[in-house]
């Protein structure tokens, strides 16, 4: 029973590993920290005009 328990742990184990690789090779970042949408980068760049109705 425990040896299911470590090899269900070990296969876990890899393939959270395996999606750091593929995220990794797909976007060259890892899955961690703030994600690309939320980030607000450009959110000092946009001016706003006003518009006469």
């Amino acid at each position: 029973m425990a040896s299911k328990l470590k090899r269900g742990l070990y296969a876990l184990v890899g393939l959270v590993g395996l999606g750091f690789a593929v995220h990794y090779a797909l976007f060259g970042s890892l899955p961690l920290g703030t994600p690309e949408l939320l980030k607000d980068d450009d959110a000092d760049e946009v001016q706003w005009q006003e518009v006469d109705p």
